[in-house]
């Protein structure tokens, strides 16, 4: 009787190092995997690099006075919550005059410096003196540019009464007036400044007689 044909069901030998090899890549592959996710979850819980704005700083020490211009500065970018308020632009800077010394690298903001000679622009010698309004009305029409002429009350020596008036300054330039005044308390109806005085332009002789004429002076504007 003829054996019977066994069946071919015997399958490819499987030895140590294939085994371990399929072991090693399976390692490998999971440790792959934790790599890439630790990775995407740093990214997505890392911040964002901050915005920045630009900046001035000082490339040197400066010394409270100094007329500040181009070459004082350079720009910067800075995280802009780091930046403080009132930052000067290069428009605002050139002419600007130091109120206190500037460290080189310090930002530049407008409480470190101070507006430009109110005298820029005026004849050699000219002197600036503070005049009062005599009508806080006046105030309304009055504004830096504007040309005016300044009288004085004159009195009577003896009495002290008003006999009229005599003009001591012609055809001089306003250059500061106050503030508007600023409504404060409960119900807004004090005003919080008072001050009645403008700065004008005049030429040494005149602010002689208008510093002697102080407390009976009053401005007259001057048509166009």
């Amino acid at each position: 009787m003829p054996l019977p044909t066994p069946r071919a069901t015997a399958r490819t030998a499987v030895g140590p190092w294939s085994r371990r090899r399929r072991r090693l890549a399976r390692r490998w592959l999971a440790a792959g995997l934790v790599a890439a996710a630790g990775g995407a979850a740093v990214a997505t819980l890392a911040p964002a690099a901050p915005a920045t704005s630009p900046a001035l700083v000082a490339v040197r020490d400066l010394p409270v006075g100094a007329v500040l211009g181009p070459g004082d500065v350079r720009e910067v970018q800075r995280p802009g919550e780091t930046l403080p308020d009132g930052l000067l632009d290069r428009a605002r800077l050139t002419g600007a005059v130091l109120a206190g010394p500037v460290r080189r690298g310090e930002v530049l903001t407008d409480a470190r410096a101070a507006d430009a000679s109110v005298l820029t622009g005026q004849p050699a010698g000219t002197l600036a003196v503070t005049v009062d309004v005599g009508d806080p009305a006046v105030l309304a029409g009055l504004g830096p540019g504007v040309h005016v002429d300044v009288l004085a009350r004159t009195e009577d020596p003896l009495t002290g009464a008003a006999t009229g008036a005599e003009r001591i300054a012609t055809d001089v330039v306003v250059l500061r007036v106050p503030p508007a005044p600023t409504a404060t308390g409960l119900l807004g109806g004090t005003p919080g400044s008072s001050a009645t005085s403008v700065l004008v332009a005049v030429e040494p002789a005149t602010a002689t007689r208008v510093t002697a004429a102080a407390g009976r002076t009053v401005v007259a504007v001057r048509g166009a």
